[in-house]
């Protein structure tokens, strides 16, 4: 009796060490399946917040959400059946983890690119004008105090001056003498002649003036004291009245250019050095570039009077477009604008450009240039494309080696390759692009290349003209260089934009 207890108590022993023993197996087990479940939970979650976010941007042809949907499906799918048998091991655990993570990073992705573009049409119809005090350069004064009780010369109705007289009141404790000044000559020469100890002008007169007989040691003459950014919005070129002959449609648009001789903020206003019209037929896949000479003698409808293309960037880009639209006849839909130092930055990133050059030159001490392609980075692309002296056709072949660095960006931009730069792209368009291209159009754009899968045709023309001596509405009281358009160069562009915005597969 004693014996047949102590075999069941041994049995009964036996099996509750036997049952700790499988919970102990099965425990570990348990979590991972715990685990896997969690997972699929934030992949339904991000996948669909993914999915919906693809949708609403526009960004995705059909087919892809259809692929991207069907894949997510069969993941989840396949990842419940697993949990339902059990089979739940470290190979399925670390596929789970990883597509968690791809999705996270996607969601992430696709929203900052979202944002990114979204910021650089946020504030499209602002610029900056970059007020500045100056004095001569053997002049004592180091700051605005030092201006107290002075003589300061202003540009006649220039409103963007009253920031920094109210500036030089605070620093001075007294309201200055004011003298206004018809243009940036007169008002230059009263500050050199000391009938004036300062004056107050948007810095970018500063570049223009060196370019004036008798002004080209400007810079070294004089010294800036202080400088502050004024905030103003762009006009309406509407209100211009310009007769458009040619408008874009649903699958056509054109799109302004705009490179601004400066480093620097991109939204301050400057003198447009690139001058570039893009027209683009998303239909045939055909983009005609069209560059004008920064001398271009042309009538400014804004200032209605005739002046440099280069010179209407100075009254911002809504006085570039105008321009422009009065030229050739046509409604601008969109600009873009990029300054130099922004170039440099994108085309490093893109790891360098290969830009084709129809001459042997050399921009010491950058690089020597060969006749072909050339892999150039940043700076050497910026050489590039700012060289004119090297050429007899001077400003002619300057525009045209711009077209070739622009043509070389879009070719390296719409590559795959571009992908592996994606994050650092995203930073540097930030900092060096303002646009008024809607996000909307820009994902269409975007989805039509996926869909469509076209190879882009690029051509470029440049209109040319004759070099002469003659006033300009910026600097009425002193002639300098400017081109004189060809009328049938002029009509030869016109009728390349016709044909673009006409064309049909």
């Amino acid at each position: 009796m004693i014996a047949a207890g102590f075999l069941v108590s041994l049995e009964m022993e036996m099996g509750t060490m036997k049952n700790e023993k499988n919970r102990e197996v099965k425990l570990p087990q348990n979590i991972l399946q715990k685990f896997q479940l969690c997972l699929l939970g934030i992949q339904v979650i991000l996948a669909v917040i993914l999915g919906i976010k693809l949708i609403s941007m526009g960004i995705a042809p059909a087919k892809y959400i259809f692929f991207y949907a069907a894949a997510i499906g069969l993941i989840c799918v396949m990842t419940y059946c697993a949990l339902k048998r059990k089979v739940t091991t470290i190979i399925v655990i670390v596929l789970s983890v990883l597509i968690t993570a791809l999705l996270t990073y996607g969601m992430i992705a696709v929203i900052r690119l979202d944002h990114t573009i979204r910021d650089l049409s946020k504030d499209a119809r602002l610029e900056t004008v970059q007020m500045s005090v100056y004095v001569r350069s053997d002049d004592d004064a180091s700051n605005l105090a030092d201006l107290s009780g002075a003589k300061i010369g202003i540009l006649k109705d220039d409103h963007n001056v009253d920031d920094i007289m109210n500036e030089i009141v605070a620093s001075t404790k007294k309201k200055p003498q004011n003298t206004d000044y018809d243009n940036i000559v007169v008002l230059m020469d009263a500050l050199l002649n000391g009938d004036e100890r300062a004056i107050v002008v948007n810095s970018a007169y500063i570049d223009i003036l060196s370019e004036v007989d008798g002004y080209a040691n400007i810079k070294d003459e004089i010294k800036e004291l202080d400088t502050i950014s004024v905030e103003v919005e762009m006009e309406d070129t509407e209100k211009n009245n310009v007769p458009y002959e040619l408008s874009s449609d649903e699958n056509t648009m054109i799109v302004y250019i705009s490179g601004i001789d400066m480093w620097g903020a991109v939204n301050a206003r400057s003198r447009s050095d690139v001058n570039i019209l893009a027209v683009v037929n998303t239909k045939t896949g055909h983009i005609q570039l069209i560059n004008t000479p920064r001398d271009y003698y042309i009538y400014l409808p804004e200032q209605k009077g005739y002046d440099k293309l280069t010179h209407a960037g100075l009254y911002g880009v809504d006085s570039s477009m105008s321009a422009l639209e009065n030229l050739y006849g046509i409604k601008i839909d969109y600009y873009i604008r990029l300054n130099f130092s922004g170039f440099e930055s994108v085309i490093d990133t893109l790891g360098g450009v290969d830009v084709y050059s129809q001459y042997d030159f050399t921009v010491d001490p950058i690089k020597h240039y060969t006749v072909g392609y050339n892999h150039l980075t940043g700076l050497e692309a910026l050489a590039f494309a700012r060289e004119r002296h090297a050429f007899a056709n001077g400003d002619i072949q300057r525009g045209i080696n711009q077209m070739e660095v622009i043509k070389a960006v879009i070719s390296r931009m719409t590559s795959v390759d571009a992908l592996e730069h994606y994050e650092q792209l995203l930073g540097d368009v930030e900092d060096c692009v303002m646009m008024d291209i809607p996000s909307n159009v820009i994902y269409d754009l975007v989805r039509y290349q996926l869909s469509s899968g076209v190879s882009w045709k690029i051509d470029n023309y440049t209109v040319t003209g004759t070099g002469e001596s003659s006033y300009t509405y910026s600097m009425p009281d002193r002639s300098c260089y400017v081109m004189q358009p060809d009328e049938d160069k002029v009509d030869e562009a016109k009728k390349l934009i016709e044909d673009v915005l006409g064309e049909s597969k």
